[in-house]
């Protein structure tokens, strides 16, 4: 199971990890904001519906190694729920009608996202010590 486990946190870091800083910037950067927009505004719900997979299931069977790895699994499922839930569509609702508040949202949105990475990391790093 820790195994298992740590696959999981594993896969998903160097997924967002790839995704965050590699993909993301390079559509930006070949496409035109419209286009890139449009194709990160695609993946990005099914990116942080994944991260909450992998946080659930890290909660459900993560919790007999310790209240550490569950704490930190409880935050992060939270931090996506979160993500998915109520940023994203804020964001998107805001895009047309108000591109400051969009910014700020994304700005919110790119930190959730990187907090989302660092407790992955950091379950990753409990799960090793195991």
């Amino acid at each position: 199971m820790l195994k298992f486990l740590l696959f999981i946190n594993s896969l998903y870091l160097g997924l967002g990890s790839f995704f965050s800083f590699f993909i993301a910037p390079t559509l930006f950067k070949v496409l035109q904001k419209e286009q890139a927009g449009v194709v990160v505004e695609k993946v990005f719900p099914v990116y942080f519906s994944l991260g909450l997979v992998v946080s659930l299931i890290t909660l459900i069977l993560g919790f007999k190694y310790g209240k550490l790895i569950f704490g930190l699994a409880l935050v992060n499922a939270l931090t996506h729920a979160l993500h998915i839930f109520y940023v994203l569509p804020t964001a998107h609702n805001l895009k047309m009608v108000d591109y400051q508040a969009f910014m700020k949202w994304h700005g919110i949105s790119m930190g959730m996202n990187l907090l989302s990475l660092f407790l992955t990391l950091l379950i990753c790093i409990v799960l090793m010590r195991k």
